[in-house]
């Protein structure tokens, strides 16, 4: 073989190798530029029901999901901070007020400083996929050879947590109140001398609330079932027999009672809410809303309770944007579900 051709086929081997390199190292985040091109701000409606007693009230934050607002830690900050603005110009935030964030939130920050192709993914999973793979060719990880899946994902986790705690903890000291932070899904996630940990094991999806000087409050509340859950998709397991999961939590106003809206499939809630003679509860909805937590407080005597979820579209889910609160003696408002940025205040 001649040189010129032993050079030819060597060069068109190494051609894709250098055009992959290129395309690693070309990748970029979402510049501020695309930002405001695909995000168009929306007026955020607001709710208010009851009266002022003094005595706490509870904020339900229905937003508009946009995987761009996850894409920086300052543009998810300032989203987030968006409706306790608004709050604290109604005069609604006080050091009894708990503030709701919709479930599945901490789910998307593994979205921060991502590269931009990871946003036009056809679907959500594929978009953690893109994620991982990275995460993986990261230069620190080649040179370590920590290029397993699960070294990845477990980075992707350690610093969505970090974030997670950072960003509530640092709202819930600046307004002074306490924020049920929506839920996050970790590996083996602990709270330990103040801090949220994780180490490999099983992942959990769970709910945590800071209160109001940046900390954790006692307790978590797992999620059960969950809209990826395998063992209600392939098993034999029958979804009621799943046990459902509620959490008391003592806050400086009193006890309010936080559960999953899809744990009303199994017939044992209501036994166990019934034992804990909890009158005001918090329900984080499902995104295969069927309505029943609505229907279940409409004919309950609680005091006063609510739902908060997302509306608005990931990948390829729909969010209901199903976001209500019902005093004890009135409906659930609004009255038909609102789409788009929600923010209810209802006085205990």
């Amino acid at each position: 073989m001649s040189p010129f051709v032993r050079n030819a086929v060597i060069s068109f081997l190494l051609l894709p190798i250098f055009l992959f390199i290129g395309w690693i190292l070309s990748g970029t985040g979402l510049s501020d530029e695309d930002f405001q091109n695909r995000i168009s701000k929306k007026e955020t409606k607001t709710v208010t029901l009851g009266w002022d007693r003094r005595s706490g009230n509870l904020l339900l934050v229905q937003l508009e999901f946009k995987p761009e607002y996850f894409t920086r830690e300052d543009r998810l900050r300032a989203w987030l901070e968006e409706p306790l603005l608004l709050a604290k110009e109604k005069g609604w935030l006080q050091k009894t007020t708990i503030v709701a964030y919709p479930p599945e939130i901490g789910n998307y920050f593994f979205l921060i400083d991502s590269r931009k192709e990871i946003l036009d993914a056809d679907k959500e999973h594929s978009a953690w996929n893109m994620a991982v793979f990275f995460q993986r060719i990261l230069p620190t990880n080649l040179a370590s050879f920590s290029i397993g899946e699960d070294t990845s994902t477990f980075q992707i986790a350690d610093s969505s947590k970090e974030r997670y705690q950072r960003i509530f903890s640092t709202l819930s000291k600046i307004y002074g109140v306490q924020i049920l932070a929506g839920s996050i899904c970790l590996p083996s996630p602990e709270v330990k001398e103040g801090k949220l940990l994780i180490r490999p094991g099983n992942w959990e999806e769970r709910a945590y609330i800071f209160d109001s000087e940046g900390k954790f409050a006692e307790g978590s509340l797992l999620r059960t079932r969950s809209r990826d859950m395998e063992i209600e998709k392939n098993s034999q397991t029958n979804p009621n027999e799943i046990p459902p999961n509620i959490w008391v939590a003592n806050l400086s106003f009193g006890r309010i009672g936080v559960v999953f809206t899809e744990d009303l499939k199994s017939p044992a809630l209501d036994e166990m809410v019934k034992k804990t003679y909890i009158s005001k509860w918090i329900g984080l909805g499902s995104v295969e809303d069927e309505g029943k937590f609505r229907e279940w407080i409409k004919n309950s005597s609680f005091e006063s309770s609510g739902q908060v979820q997302f509306s608005g579209k990931t990948w390829d889910y729909e969010f209901p944007g199903k976001s209500f609160a019902k005093t004890r003696y009135g409906s659930p408002e609004p009255l038909e579900g609102q789409k788009g940025n929600l923010l209810i205040n209802i006085f205990f």
